[in-house]
């Protein structure tokens, strides 16, 4: 049996009634939290300690549970441009309220929500787990934005397999479940992989060449896209930059760094011209190549 705080720490910083009586909570102690300040309420039947994330609060007073994008940055996971708040809530949902109040109507664009209407359970409690939540992002987002996220709970081990991830999306969007990589980097590898991937291009992430180190993608043979995150090198970092474009290039491979902006800002650009380098055979080694060191085998 939970305390009143743990159990709604257990759902996500908030809960309904159902969900406390669920995990065996006395009402007669919710009562109490209430009379002693512990606990508020948030709304009709659904109670928060007045420390609860804010996001969580504010899906609650709309009428829902906490979801998709909102959940993924809740966790930092990698996201695309969305600061909406998410919120899914029953198909029979109706009077829908603005997060900052429960009084007044939602105005969706106006409030900056993005409501899921679902007919699954579980919205009970004011936060969704983490595969729940990314599911939803399949649905909302995109399989783009959907699938850096997704590499990214992998990577920080939020999710340790993809079977209930398959389950919750639908049939024609399980491929891309299945292209998730755990051992991927950062959202900008994702992105270029998913490109990759869709162009039946062969490449392997983190691979490792001789004399330089593990490089973000290597395309082909000898086509290397080293990715650059939000933060730009300098100093010591800038310098070991130059030091392995130089190595790679000695060997006889073509190198393209790209930047975050490049990627998440001019993506449509940046994606044609890896696909023009691509369509030139930029990624193969030709006959006045030097002969490619050994690497391991291709995943990709």
């Amino acid at each position: 049996m939970y305390d009143v705080i743990s159990a709604i720490d257990v759902c996500g910083g908030a809960a309904s009634y159902r969900a406390l009586d669920r995990l065996g909570v006395p009402r007669q102690q919710i009562a109490e939290a209430v009379r002693a300040g512990v606990v508020t309420r948030v709304r009709a039947r659904w109670f928060g300690p007045p420390s609860a994330p804010d996001d969580v609060l504010r899906a609650v007073r709309v009428g829902g549970t906490l979801t998709g994008a909102s959940v993924a940055r809740r966790h930092r996971l990698w996201t695309m441009n969305d600061s909406r708040l998410h919120v899914r809530v029953p198909l029979t949902a109706s009077r829908l309220a603005a997060p900052h109040a429960r009084k007044v109507p939602l105005d969706a664009d106006k409030h900056a929500v993005c409501v899921h209407y679902s007919g699954s359970s579980g919205m009970d409690i004011g936060c969704d787990p983490v595969v729940v939540a990314l599911a939803e992002m399949f649905s909302c987002n995109g399989p783009e934005a959907a699938l850096v996220a997704l590499d990214s709970a992998l990577n920080k081990r939020l999710i340790t397999g993809l079977s209930d991830m398959r389950d919750l999306v639908s049939r024609d969007l399980r491929r891309f479940v299945d292209w998730a990589d755990p051992q991927s980097q950062s959202g900008l590898e994702t992105l270029v992989r998913l490109l990759l991937r869709r162009r039946q291009v062969r490449f392997r992430s983190q691979a490792y060449i001789d004399g330089v180190g593990r490089v973000d993608l290597l395309v082909g043979d000898r086509l290397v896209l080293e990715l650059d995150g939000e933060t730009f090198h300098v100093g010591a970092n800038f310098e070991e930059d130059r030091r392995r474009d130089l190595a790679l290039v000695r060997r006889g491979y073509a190198v393209v760094r790209l930047s975050y902006r490049q990627i998440v800002a001019d993506w449509p650009q940046t994606s044609a011209a890896i696909l023009e380098l691509i369509a030139r055979g930029e990624h193969r080694w030709g006959s006045k190549s030097p002969t490619a060191p050994l690497v391991l085998p291709f995943t990709g």
